[in-house]
């Protein structure tokens, strides 16, 4: 049995550190989130197997942090003109 999956190479992941973005649910509705590092997971054999996103935010004055996948915020990605942080 074969299980070797380099899925490394097919991720296409174009989300760079300072990127800005807003979750699409209710709850989160207004907050911003920016992502501050990529976190990659690999198995012994050294292929990527996991690519997540260290993310924070603002609530009541604290920063909070987050993981998010790069769906989540491909999704929420903001427009890069017009639009303000606050």
């Amino acid at each position: 049995m074969n299980l070797d999956i380099d899925r490394g190479d097919s991720m296409n992941l174009d989300i760079d550190i300072g990127t800005q973005f807003t979750k699409r649910s209710k709850a989160n509705k207004g907050r911003v989130y920016t992502v501050v590092d990529e976190l990659t997971t690999t198995n012994r054999a050294g292929a990527i197997v996991k690519v997540e996103f260290l993310c924070t935010h603002e609530f009541c004055g604290q920063q909070v942090k987050s993981r998010e996948c790069a769906t989540t915020i491909k999704m929420g990605l903001r427009a890069e003109k017009g639009e303000s942080c606050e």
